[in-house]
């Protein structure tokens, strides 16, 4: 049995979808299809908990590159990243685990491409969001 088969149900893409909002952007902000399509294949590798974690990862990673005054705090992205990695089904042979690891990867360097592209698109609103995200101590943010 692939522990990695993708879930293709369609409940399971509106979960992830709700979780996708890292930042509070608008609906406007979002590049639903782009969404859609990169989670179609995202079952069975994270749970929806990792899965927004990862996303974290990306719009961090993407409004640092983006807006000024916003730099990423490597220290952050390693532990949470390490976090989703360790965090994975006991007992995977290592071409599983390497498997695992590479869909991971992908996934979170798709997230961040949509999150660079939200960001190109609305570029002065998505850094304004970031910049406020950035001041609340309790937003979970990556950034210095």
């Amino acid at each position: 049995m692939n522990i990695l088969a993708p879930l293709r149900r369609a409940t399971y893409a509106a979960v992830l979808l709700t979780l996708i909002g890292a930042p509070a952007l608008a609906d406007d902000f979002r590049i639903d299809d782009a969404w859609k399509a990169a989670l179609m294949d995202a079952g069975g590798v994270l749970t929806d908990k990792q899965q927004a974690e990862v996303n974290v990862i990306a719009y961090s990673a993407a409004a640092a590159l983006i807006c000024d005054g916003i730099d990423i705090n490597a220290d952050k992205v390693a532990t949470a990243t390490t976090a989703i990695l360790a965090d994975g089904p006991k007992g995977l042979t290592d071409e599983e685990e390497l498997e695992r690891y590479t869909n991971i990867t992908l996934m979170l360097g798709t997230a961040k491409g949509i999150f660079l592209a939200e960001a190109a698109l609305h570029k002065g609103d998505f850094c304004g969001i970031a910049s406020k995200e950035k001041a609340d101590a309790n937003s979970g943010n990556l950034w210095k």
